[in-house]
């Protein structure tokens, strides 16, 4: 009994306290100790002794989760949804450039350490094992420095999606499952949100491609990293949908309906507002995990679209006019000369190519490098690119289809359309 009342003095005093914490680190290491050190050890391994304290410290641990859970959403509003980027945060793509010249500096001087090492390795008395496993372990360190992008390096991240992932890292273990897919639902929205902003700006202020490939990124890092924690990012929304009884309302208020009033039957005015007007319960799901990935993938197929779009334009929109004249003809139309259309004579197709071509051998070294930068890993990359490539490669196959069809082989030397084992070469180029 004076272990109770002395537990309910600690809580009195305790407890404003807790109310007036505004640091979720704070919080979150509260709960740490108040949940794993106090009540799953000591208060469970002596409860006998401590049992007079389990129940002030569960009441202190839920005020500390009510504490994390309303700072936890006033921190998304002002630090996730109403962050201002700074021009350094969306430098792109310079900072990445920067960080690696840094990191490929470094490098260097790591090479040049070691063979500074070797070369004086006759006078040196230490034992040669040891030194081959000093050398051969600054080599694997300088290797996985230089395969880590720049853009995955932590510090690295948008801040709002660092503030983020740390945040979700805090609450995780912190409070109940359900209460966590909210929060989580709500931080992540957030984030997808600010990371469309930055990308917008940087679009404009740099270029499409920057722009594009800082969404993809930051997207891919939110997916990867929320990856571990084992819980289901859906939440159940509930809704009422009040469209019939509004038009059950306007349809008893109509002064045709004052006689139905009085009728003893089914069709009285009352009673059929009372079945007909009864609003709907709707209930619909929200994933953001599945948000994440959704972005995510429509991210990928706008940058697939615009590299197309780029590499072979022109050529799709030759063959848009090929295959609309075409469709004239099978619809009823005169019929026509390919090679005597203005457009399609040969001279002008060879223009066309000859632009295209030199667009993708000028600009596809600058987007794989981009690409690169950005991504920094061989596979995403590849699974980026290739529906870009398999794009080209059809366009140029539907247009050599043609020329075999509609020209002569003296137009096809003028037209001097690229083989596809030129194309092929010319894609399989690295940075």
């Amino acid at each position: 009994e004076l272990l109770e009342k002395l537990c309910l003095s600690l809580y009195d005093v305790l407890r404003p306290l807790i109310i007036h914490i505004i640091h979720l680190e704070t919080l979150s290491e509260l709960c740490s100790i108040l949940k794993n050190e106090m009540l799953e050890d000591h208060v469970h391994n002596n409860a006998a002794q401590l049992g007079a304290f389990d129940a002030v410290g569960k009441q202190m641990l839920e005020d500390v989760q009510e504490r994390l859970v309303y700072r936890t959403h006033i921190y998304i509003q002002t630090d996730i949804i109403g962050y201002n980027p700074a021009p350094g945060d969306l430098a792109y793509p310079e900072k990445l450039e920067m960080m690696e010249r840094i990191a490929q500096s470094l490098k260097e001087e790591q090479l040049k350490q070691t063979s500074q090492e070797s070369s004086f390795s006759d006078v040196q008395l230490e034992d040669a094992e040891a030194r081959r496993n000093s050398n051969a372990g600054s080599l694997e360190a300088s290797r996985l420095h230089a395969s880590v992008s720049p853009a995955d390096l932590h510090g690295m991240w948008y801040p709002t999606v660092r503030r983020t992932l740390v945040c979700l890292s805090k609450l995780y273990r912190c409070i109940d499952k359900a209460v966590f897919q909210g929060l989580s639902q709500e931080a992540l929205s957030a984030c997808i949100q600010s990371l469309l902003k930055a990308s917008d700006i940087i679009l404009k202020n740099k270029t499409q491609i920057d722009g594009q490939l800082f969404l993809i990124k930051h997207l891919l890092i939110m997916r990867e990293q929320i990856a571990p924690f084992h819980t289901d990012f859906a939440i159940k929304e509930i809704s009422l949908d009040l469209k019939k009884t509004r038009d059950a309302a306007f349809k008893i208020l109509n002064p045709k309906a004052v006689p139905k009033f009085f009728r003893l039957n089914s069709h009285n005015a009352i009673l059929e507002f009372l079945l007909e007007g009864t609003p709907e319960i709707k209930e619909h799901y929200i994933d953001s995990k599945k948000d994440v990935d959704r972005h995510l993938k429509f991210s990928c197929e706008q940058f697939i679209q615009q590299q197309t779009q780029i590499f072979v334009g022109n050529l799709e929109e030759f063959l848009t006019k090929v295959a609309a004249l075409k469709t004239t003809v099978v619809q009823g139309g005169p019929t026509y000369s390919l090679s005597q259309q203005p457009w399609a004579q040969p001279a002008k197709i060879n223009d066309v190519v000859m632009a295209t071509y030199r667009v993708m051998k000028s600009k596809l070294p600058n987007t794989l490098q981009s690409m690169s930068l950005y991504l920094a890993n061989r596979d995403t990359e590849f699974i980026l690119f290739k529906p870009v490539r398999n794009n080209i490669q059809q366009v140029f196959q539907r247009l050599h289809a043609l020329l075999q069809e509609e020209y002569s082989g003296e137009d096809l030397q003028i037209i001097a359309c690229p083989s596809m084992e030129q194309i092929n070469l010319l894609l399989s180029v690295n940075k």
